[in-house]
């Protein structure tokens, strides 16, 4: 695991200065993608498509420093989940996650066609040699919220997004809210306030530090 020394505790509420980032949240083979580009603190669109060719040609249009996708990038190599979802925590505090099987054992069952989707869209950004990153909404709103989060899971990720100054009315869906909360993650890599769960082979889920929250740009 690799980390950047986070400061004791989350600071009060502050829009941003964004760099040019994308999130995109993976769903199954009909839903596709939602994606949300960020820059200079604002929320500047939002993209749908089912295609995994027409979603990176969409992001490479943009020129984003960064792009973070909320699906895992790599799958368990002996078992149930792989070590990123199994050491999963932030300042002692442990992160519940889906566990990712390994590939043989996903294709036994419809309920990993979106890990299969999102394996589509990686694959697609490899051949536009671009490399996102993997990122955890649920994660990215605990750590913004101090892990102190009320209401559902949901309402706590429309709090996230609304205490980092990130405007929510023009994201009308939940899988736009988790898009958005990835971008906050792409954006945390340029200043390197970020953390890594994970392996090599597996592959790394990363998610920014409350470092990156109090900082003023």
């Amino acid at each position: 695991m690799h980390t950047s020394k986070p400061s004791p505790r989350l600071l009060r509420p502050f829009k941003p200065i964004m760099a040019n980032v994308v999130g995109i949240d993976v769903g199954g083979f009909r839903k596709g993608y939602h994606a949300v580009h960020l820059s200079s603190g604002n929320l500047e669109a939002t993209f749908q498509h089912t295609n995994p060719t027409t979603i990176c040609t969409w992001v490479q249009t943009l020129n984003p420093v960064a792009v973070a996708i909320d699906a895992p990038c790599g799958w368990s190599q002996d078992g149930g989940s792989r070590e990123a979802e199994r050491i999963l925590e932030y300042q002692q505090t442990r992160i519940p996650c889906f566990c990712t099987p390994t590939r043989d054992r996903a294709k036994q069952s419809s309920f990993y066609d979106w890990v299969f989707n999102g394996e589509k869209l990686y694959n697609a950004f490899r051949e536009t040699e671009m490399e996102p990153i993997e990122t955890y909404p649920h994660g990215i709103a605990q750590i913004i919220l101090d892990f102190n989060g009320e209401g559902s899971k949901q309402e706590q990720r429309l709090h996230a997004l609304k205490a980092v100054g990130i405007p929510t009315h023009t994201l009308p869906s939940p899988d736009l809210i988790d898009a958005a909360l990835c971008a906050l993650t792409a954006d945390a890599t340029r200043t390197y306030s970020t953390i890594s769960f994970g392996n090599p082979t597996e592959g790394h889920l990363v998610l920014p530090t409350e470092k990156y929250f109090s900082q003023r740009r």
